[in-house]
């Protein structure tokens, strides 16, 4: 902040009133110290798991597909057709799909996840699903920011 000095006034050679400056009282002035940017560690793979999981229920189309690696999808499709659910060609009708079913069996979103292994790009995770007992393996790579679900992923046998 900068402080401006008080002017009173006074006259100049033609005897008209000019302003003088006058000696500023100190006064104190706040200053304003800017907190260095908080930076966001990168969200976990568990994270991403989670919030991958909680679209495809909703369903949030968008998010849930962009979870998930084309070939991923692909198989995913597949495995609905071999089970009986056709008429699915797209991600998106996909995730619709399975998530009126999961919602008209009421199964619940909650897992378990333990992390086998995890660096900043890949990660891989044991995931159960506490209210059916299902469970797989759920391989992931971030190639920016977001974590995304691949086809090397499996379910457990059984």
């Amino acid at each position: 902040m900068m402080a401006l000095a008080s002017c009173s006034p006074g006259t100049d050679a033609s005897g008209s009133a000019t302003a003088t400056p006058t000696a500023a009282s100190p006064t104190p002035v706040a200053v304003e110290t800017l907190e260095p940017a908080e930076t966001e560690s990168p969200q976990s793979a568990t994270d991403g798991f989670r919030e991958w999981l909680e679209a495809s229920r909703l369903p949030d189309v968008d998010t849930a597909c962009a979870r998930l690696t084309p070939e991923l999808v692909t198989r995913m499709i597949a495995e609905l057709e071999a089970n009986g659910v056709t008429g699915i060609d797209s991600c998106e009708q996909m995730i619709t799909t399975t998530a009126e079913l999961y919602r008209s069996l009421d199964q619940s979103t909650d897992v378990d996840i333990a992390v086998q292994h995890e660096t900043d790009t890949d990660a891989t995770l044991f995931v159960t699903y506490l209210g059916s007992g299902d469970c797989g393996t759920v391989v992931m790579t971030r190639p920016a920011t977001e974590w995304i679900i691949t086809d090397q992923s499996t379910e457990c046998a059984g």
